[in-house]
């Protein structure tokens, strides 16, 4: 696809991260901290600058036409080039607000140093962002919403193409796509219930593949051997065709969700699946950009956060003092008219993004929180690191160690992942002996390793013992457990 198509301004829907943070807050905070103070940190960072670890130099380097065309491409990059491992990048335009083809953008050089990417070490700054997340922070969404940096948004996604207007930006405030947080979905899975958000994200596609497979004994068919792969792929399989028509803005969806998410309907998938014969069945889908934040605090209240670009650095379109990059989630819209999801105004595109909770069936205790992103990764992701956990005892870090496989096709040309769920793709550490026993139900094995795997997604877990080891003595233990993905720059810690 040709790069004006991946930098157009109409894949930029109303940016609603900022309003959805403060909203949380609003609905969910404890009224202590203002937001001078939640927003406080991040405004230090972004003008005191922040090191660029070695995945994220990766990925700067590598997607840096993205944003080069932005005239302000400088708030992106050190001395023009891009950052590198060790690198401290600054964004003060990012901090006034809060208070792969971005170096087309006149604005190229908030994302560069000195004219180009950093490398890992390099220290890049953000006072453009600082300045935007301290307004919010003094006077609230109106600050982003309306005036300067509401005009400077509207006036980049036009450049490109787009039909953002000022009055779109008002109108989030105003009269926001959903009032009130949704009340999650949730499914029972041997005694544990997972909990993820309504569409238009993902969420229930891992809820339809978990309730699937809970009618089967995971344990008995061994971790990664062929039957045990071959039976998650075909769930997940069936489970991404049936939500399909449910990823969409919900307001334009007219059946009801819990309906295929009840015994029922789980038992109508499992008699489509041949613990022989794998399911062909081509869909196309799209790539993304995304972080994964879990929390939890001494008195058990947890958080499980994730903010997506969808592509890296989105459409690479740097509006004018933000120092940031427009995201392209608009671009999951589907062009069929009968579709859901069809693109058009006043609408929700769907997400990829899908974080989730677990909680004992019994008692309501939390157990864990938990995400993978990755695009179309994330809900099989979230299967095989559960299902690590539960069905085969490991801890949180273990479990994210384990090699994983992907149903689709994670290499396609240019940026648009072109998924096609009869790709079986296997990860090193997979033993590779395996791929004629796979090959023989039908699947079309390709496997990654090194670099290439980055598509096999990046999950945090911080989760209670009883749910990895149920019957031990740790059972009561109040010490939560964490574990942060090999396959990216995240890390668990303690505060």
């Amino acid at each position: 696809m040709a790069r004006e198509v991946f930098n157009h301004g109409l894949w930029v829907s109303v940016p609603g991260a900022i309003a959805g943070m403060v909203k949380i807050i609003e609905e969910f905070g404890s009224g202590k901290l203002t937001m001078k103070d939640i927003l406080g940190p991040a405004i230090r960072l972004a003008e005191g600058g922040v090191p660029i670890p070695f995945k994220m130099a990766m990925i700067w380097d590598m997607y840096q036409d993205s944003f080069r065309h932005s005239k302000n491409a400088k708030d992106l990059l050190i001395d023009g080039k891009a950052p590198v491992p060790g690198d401290i990048i600054y964004a003060p335009k990012l901090a006034k607000i809060l208070r792969v083809n971005f170096r087309q953008s006149k604005n190229a050089n908030d994302l560069l140093i000195d004219g180009r990417v950093p490398v890992p070490g390099d220290i890049i700054y953000a006072p453009k962002l600082a300045k935007i997340l301290r307004n919010v922070a003094d006077f609230g969404l109106e600050s982003f919403y309306s005036g300067a940096t509401a005009q400077n948004i509207a006036s980049a996604v036009q450049e490109y193409g787009g039909a953002l207007t000022t009055e779109d930006m008002k109108e989030h405030v105003l009269n926001p796509p959903n009032p009130l947080p949704g009340q999650a979905l949730s499914v029972d899975f041997n005694g544990v219930t997972i909990w993820e958000m309504r569409p238009n994200t993902m969420g229930i596609v891992a809820l339809l593949a978990f309730n699937v497979l809970k009618a089967y004994d995971i344990k008995s068919l061994g971790h990664n051997t062929p039957d045990y792969i071959h039976l998650v792929a075909e769930v997940t399989k069936q489970a991404y065709l049936e939500a399909w028509k449910y990823l969409c803005d919900p307001k334009c969806c007219s059946r009801r969700v819990e309906d295929i998410l009840t015994e029922d309907f789980a038992q109508k998938l499992r008699d489509k699946i041949d613990p022989e014969i794998a399911y062909k069945c081509p869909q196309h889908f799209v790539s993304s950009d995304t972080s994964y934040v879990a929390a939890v605090d001494e008195e058990g209240n947890a958080c499980s956060f994730i903010c997506s670009n969808a592509n890296y650095f989105g459409t690479g379109i740097i509006p004018d003092d933000c120092g940031f990059v427009m995201h392209d989630r608009a671009k999951a819209m589907s062009l069929e008219e009968d579709s859901t999801n069809v693109f058009g105004p006043n609408k929700l595109p769907l997400h990829t993004n899908m974080p989730a909770i677990v909680t004992e069936t019994a008692t309501n205790d939390l157990l864990a929180v938990f995400g993978v992103v990755g695009r179309w990764m994330q809900p099989q992701g979230q299967v095989q690191v559960l299902l690590n956990m539960i069905a085969f005892g490991m801890d949180p870090q273990v479990a994210l160690n384990q090699p994983r496989f992907f149903v689709g096709d994670p290499l396609p040309p240019s940026d648009t992942y072109l998924g096609s769920l009869q790709d079986l793709c296997l990860e090193g550490g997979i033993d590779p002996s395996l791929i004629p026993s796979l090959e023989s139900k039908g699947h079309v094995c390709r496997f990654f390793s090194g670099y290439k795997r980055e598509f096999m997604g990046k999950g945090h877990v911080i989760a209670r013992s009883k749910l990895f080891h149920p019957n031990s003595a740790e059972r009561s233990s109040k010490t939560w457990w964490s574990g942060a993905d090999p396959r990216s720059d995240g890390c668990a810690m303690g505060y």
